[in-house]
């Protein structure tokens, strides 16, 4: 088997996770693994299963330009900065291997590289790694077609303010179906080093442990495999189909006392689009609020879409006082 070790640059998270993919997709056909390190700008990466709309804060998100994709793999919702470096080993496995289901194989060259710079960390659970009891890194796997995929995140020195704001959501907000995220204190590495360390040092040291058991071959990634990412990253990862789209289905309900009256608005949500919606308070009005409803029945769950359809309406005459705005914003936010 030939390793590949690849530190990527490029901090576009849905070219990144679309290079998981393709990647993957690469070593099942040709036997061949990969260890890539990489980093994304502000971002939200949410498990497959997970609801988006319910993981995600989106007045922090719109305000500091924050993305949101989905991954292939379960779990939950993570935040992605330049200070947070991601971890990818893609390798054939065998039909009866159980390597694939095994956290600590990939967490151990991690946790002996910490060791080698002063940081003594463990692996708590089935998937995190904390330092001190708090949180630093989680993983998730994905086994399939005799390949395995491991991914893991470490927080060397991530903005722990935005990891809380990006993923403030009211949990009684939304029920779904969808995997919710187990919120953890958190640490950064860098705070736990006896002496400062760039993160570029920190990249290179890592991946000579990571490499050194398979003897891998540095290298970057090639024009073909550019190409193929690229389509794919515009294909899947960075449509709404994927990222919303694919939620399952959710409910949600949210409620907002303006001067002239309480509004309470009830979604129902399934495959992204509004399915169902009921609008109720102690408001007054001087047309049927159930127009209202009416026109964000088969709506996508999208703000810029909802704001669409009440902007073309006189939303203060079916809720006196409230704008389409604000409607838009108890819809969506």
């Amino acid at each position: 088997m030939t390793m590949h070790c690849i530190i990527h640059r490029d901090d576009d998270p849905f070219f990144n996770l679309a290079m998981e993919e393709v990647l993957f997709g690469r070593s099942s056909e040709t036997g061949d693994g990969y260890i890539i390190l990489w980093r994304n700008r502000p971002t939200v990466v949410v498990g497959r299963f997970q609801n988006a709309a319910g993981e995600v804060n989106p007045p922090f998100l719109r305000e500091r330009g924050v993305a949101v994709v989905r991954r292939t793999t379960g779990g939950g919702a993570v935040y992605h900065d330049l200070g947070n470096l991601n971890y990818t080993f893609i390798l054939p496995v065998g039909d009866r291997d159980s390597r694939g289901l095994d956290f600590a194989l990939y967490t151990k060259p991690l946790l002996e590289y910490l060791d080698s710079i002063g940081v003594k960390a463990e692996l708590t659970g089935r998937n995190d790694l904390t330092i001190e009891g708090k949180k630093f890194s989680g993983n998730a796997q994905h086994v399939s077609k005799n390949t395995m995929l491991h991914h893991g995140t470490i927080m060397f020195d991530s903005c722990l303010e935005d990891v809380a704001a990006s993923l403030s959501v009211d949990p009684e907000k939304f029920k779904s179906k969808g995997v919710a995220s187990v919120r953890s204190r958190v640490t950064n590495v860098t705070p736990h080093l006896p002496k400062p360390m760039p993160m570029e040092d920190f990249i290179e040291g890592l991946m000579s442990y990571f490499a050194a058991p398979f003897g891998g071959t540095s290298r970057s990634l090639e024009d073909d495999e550019v190409r193929e990412i690229s389509e794919m990253r515009d294909s899947k990862y960075a449509t709404w189909d994927w990222v919303w789209g694919s939620s399952p289905p959710f409910s949600l309900s949210s409620e907002r006392r303006f001067e002239k009256g309480k509004v309470q608005v009830y979604l129902d949500v399934k495959e992204g689009t509004i399915e169902d919606v009921a609008i109720r308070g102690d408001f007054f009005s001087v047309a049927d609020p159930s127009d209202l409803e009416n026109v964000l029945r088969g709506v996508r769950f999208d703000r810029k879409a909802v704001s669409e359809v009440l902007s073309s309406l006189p939303v203060g005459k079916y809720i006196l006082g409230v704008s389409a705005e604000e409607l838009t914003d108890l819809v969506v936010d």
